[in-house]
């Protein structure tokens, strides 16, 4: 579930700290849909939106595109980027209100494209107004709710049987630990294929042979064509001495490439 805190702004004047429990409150579960579906398929799956705060208001939704400037997540409208699926996404209601600790079920319906190949993309957006009580006819200050959150919306059309798809890794980073600080480890990675990856690595150290401490890089999600790093860390002692650390970097289905990195600790 993802969840969000909107903004409060009272005649154009941020909120004072005595009113900051009064901020408007939306979850999104699940925050993810990551669906597979054969070209020309349609598929219909379901969000709940609730309101977990205090404070009412609308909510619209609408999807859009989702892609990337190399490594950083972007959005926009329908038709904006490569891979898009957002034209193909339907949802109902588009428009609701939601009372404090109310709940709202939104279907989802994909239209994936016949001629639709590897990865398709969209983020569904669920932005916050004022509810009625915030429109026209009231005098003084106007209570105006701003933000927005968003259901990443991933689709593979890959057909059983497809090949594997590796990542490509470009680099790896090793710091050795100190008084100070733990162990740490980043491998550089490109996702090379026409659809997304979710790499993960896992990382072994090893003295003369024998392993010392194990530890892993949390997944990333990368979408086709995107940069992305792979970072984790190890808290553990390491007397001085030299060393190896035996990195797998798994990409796709459970196929990985172990690479390896030399360290020493003073």
């Amino acid at each position: 579930m993802t969840r969000f805190v909107g903004a409060l702004v009272l005649a154009g004047t941020l909120l004072v700290p005595s009113l900051a429990r009064a901020l408007p409150e939306m979850a999104i579960s699940p925050a993810v849909l990551e669906l597979r579906a054969g070209p020309g398929q349609a598929i219909t799956t379901e969000i709940t939106v609730s309101n977990p705060g205090t404070v009412g208001y609308r909510v619209s939704v609408y999807a859009w595109d989702m892609w990337h400037d190399g490594r950083s997540r972007r959005y926009g409208p329908p038709g904006t980027f490569p891979h898009s699926i957002a034209q193909r996404v339907a949802a109902s209601p588009t428009t609701f209100a939601l009372t404090p600790g109310g709940k709202q079920q939104v279907q989802v319906t994909l239209d994936v494209p016949r001629e639709a190949q590897g990865g398709q993309y969209a983020v569904i957006f669920f932005e916050m107004a004022p509810g009625e009580e915030g429109g026209a006819g009231r005098q003084g200050p106007v209570l105006a709710i701003a933000g927005r959150i968003g259901a990443s919306v991933i689709v593979d059309t890959a057909a059983a049987g497809a090949s594997l798809k590796l990542g490509r890794v470009e680099g790896v980073s090793v710091e050795a630990p100190t008084r100070t600080a733990p162990l740490r480890v980043s491998a550089d990675l490109l996702n090379p294929t026409d659809s997304h990856l979710r790499p993960f690595a896992a990382a072994i150290i090893m003295k003369d042979r024998t392993p010392v401490g194990r530890f892993t890089l949390p997944s990333v999600l990368l979408l086709p064509g995107q940069r992305g790093v792979l970072e984790g860390s190890w808290s553990g002692t390491l007397r001085p001495g030299n060393y190896t650390l035996l990195l797998t970097v798994v990409s796709s289905e459970g196929q990985g490439e172990t690479l390896e990195r030399r360290f020493s600790v003073d």
